[in-house]
């Protein structure tokens, strides 16, 4: 018995330190394992968690400096914006003005020329001929056709003066060569032939308008003869016959003005 019971204890002994290291093996395997695997999911979470922040914070920051320039192109864009649509209407309101300056200038100055040219010798006697001419033959039938004793006394008085003024006219015209109008034009025939339908008031009327504008014009002429003409003669002539156009107008004047009333 003795025997059997060392031999027990003996085995016993030697396998215990076999189980001893099995048993302190597993343990500490298992939890090198655990820890190896822990430390693995703390790097694996720690990395993610860090690649999640950074790509975060990347995108915060590109969100963020997108956020940033957005602003800053919109007020370069604006101020650009202000720039042009200051720069433009004021270049647009300045070319136009620029350009009526410079041509304003030019027109006057075209304007004064032409109403400084004085007039040929040739010019005023077709000119003075013509409506002398015309002044006799509307007379005519004034003194014939006339409403009134006013416009009837006043179409005589044209025959008379016009006819003295011009024989007068053509006898200086004969000795310088200058040739008087032939007859009446298109536009002072057209003026007789109208008149000539009428008669009473009516005629009275359109006779009045006409003489008004007729020796407006005329005594203009011979305004600017008696100041700018070239022949001595036919200056004078214009500086004598002025006077009594001038009465002419004045008369005529005061007949329109009757009738208006």
């Amino acid at each position: 018995m003795k025997i059997i019971t060392s031999a027990v204890t003996a085995l016993a002994l030697a396998c215990s330190p076999v189980l001893l290291a099995q048993n302190t093996s597993g343990p500490d395997q298992s939890q090198n394992s655990r820890g190896t695997d822990s430390t693995a999911d703390q790097h694996a979470g720690a990395t993610g968690t860090s690649t999640a922040s950074s790509t975060m914070d990347k995108n915060d920051s590109k969100d963020g400096a997108s956020q940033t320039i957005d602003p800053n192109v919109n007020q370069n864009k604006t101020g650009s914006d202000m720039t042009s649509a200051t720069k433009t209407p004021s270049d647009a309101t300045t070319s136009p003005t620029q350009s009526r300056s410079n041509e304003t200038p030019n027109k006057v100055a075209s304007s004064h020329n032409k109403a400084e040219k004085p007039l040929s010798d040739k010019e005023f006697v077709m000119k003075a001929s013509q409506g002398g001419m015309t002044e006799v033959q509307l007379g005519k039938l004034a003194s014939d056709k006339g409403g009134t004793s006013e416009v009837k006394g006043f179409g005589s008085r044209m025959v008379k003066d016009h006819s003295q003024a011009n024989d007068e006219l053509k006898s200086i015209a004969d000795k310088k060569g200058l040739a008087v109008s032939p007859k009446l034009d298109s536009k002072d025939q057209a003026q007789v032939d109208r008149l000539s339908k009428l008669s009473g008031p009516a005629f009275d009327k359109a006779y009045v308008t006409n003489q008004v504008r007729a020796h407006e014009s005329t005594v203009e002429l011979f305004k600017e003869e008696a100041k700018s003409g070239q022949d001595p003669d036919l200056k004078a002539f214009a500086s004598r016959t002025l006077p009594t156009l001038q009465e002419h107008c004045s008369a005529i004047m005061d007949i329109e003005n009757k009738g208006a009333k």
